[in-house]
């Protein structure tokens, strides 16, 4: 398959019709979400209110619930389906769904965390200029994410982060990968990098089929190991990429990494010309309505 232009990004006309590109670039979902939360809080029973309490969720979007637990320490705090008619257990795959902006579920999310663990919730807000740099309107020169969907295109992106929220961030990219550009991506924690992906050998073929992407940070006694395992990669010739987000704290890393994956996403979908609310096979399937 051979690379469209980068300029192919910059063709404003692509997104004139779908509202997800113009939902990609709303900076107010997580006001949103927040506010979505606590007037969901409002509207239940007062044993709510407790750490006790899980949530039983729909199975795409527990990759941030599971994101908001590592940064919250809050442990397993949502449930199975099996799990519903317990009394603990509140039910809210009605309530948030994958077809929501990524950010605006995590901080829905957030904001329950924060009430079971009587902390405070999020004070801060994603940075507008920044995000106005990933909206179609930025060139590819200087649009971040038009530049790493075109790392992306062609190839299968490798995910990887340390294990915690940056691994279940990833978790969230890939699937948005798959769905909105109907392309195939990998997902590995720092672990499975070390002791997997360091040994792999591949046909010669896999050298420009593979992107090697790291998101976020590493902790400060990995970066040893880091730096000696980015040599076997590159030895071995392949492409990788290290992506960072502007944030003052994590949870405004994670937020800003949710907006950054939900343009890559649509921008391979362009790329790939596929319509990213589509779906047809999952329609196929019988997963999803027609």
């Amino acid at each position: 398959m051979s690379e469209l232009p980068m300029s192919e990004l910059d063709d404003l006309e692509l997104y004139a019709t779908n509202t997800l590109y113009e939902r990609a670039g709303d900076p107010t979902h997580l006001l949103r979400g927040l506010r979505a939360a606590q007037e969901w809080l409002a509207r239940q029973p007062s044993h709510v209110h407790a750490e006790a309490v899980r949530f039983t969720l729909p199975d795409d979007v527990r990759s941030l619930a599971n994101a908001v637990a590592h940064l919250c320490g809050q442990g397993r705090w949502f449930a199975s389906v099996a799990d519903g008619y317990d009394a603990n257990v509140l039910d809210l795959r009605s309530t948030l769904r994958f077809d929501d902006h990524p950010a605006y579920t995590f901080s829905f999310l957030w904001a329950l965390a924060a009430d079971a663990s009587v902390q405070s919730s999020a004070s801060s807000a994603p940075d507008r200029s920044w995000l106005q740099t990933l909206a179609p309107t930025t060139p590819f020169a200087t649009n971040p994410a038009k530049q790493l969907a075109h790392r992306f295109y062609a190839r299968v992106p490798l995910l990887w982060a340390e294990d915690g929220w940056q691994a279940e961030i990833a978790q969230d990219w890939r699937l948005r990968i798959l769905r909105y550009a109907e392309s195939a991506a990998l997902v590995a924690d720092l672990s499975e990098m070390q002791q997997a992906w360091s040994m792999a050998r591949f046909p010669n073929f896999w050298v420009n089929a593979l992107c090697v992407a790291r998101i976020g940070e590493v902790a400060a006694h990995h970066h040893g190991q880091v730096n000696i395992l980015q040599s076997i990669l590159q030895k071995r010739r392949f492409n990788t990429i290290h992506i960072e987000v502007p944030g003052e704290d994590p949870f405004l890393r994670a937020v800003n990494l949710l907006y950054l994956g939900e343009w890559v996403a649509l921008y391979l979908a362009v790329l790939y010309g596929v319509a990213p609310e589509a779906r047809v096979p999952l329609q196929l399937l019988g997963l999803i309505d027609g």
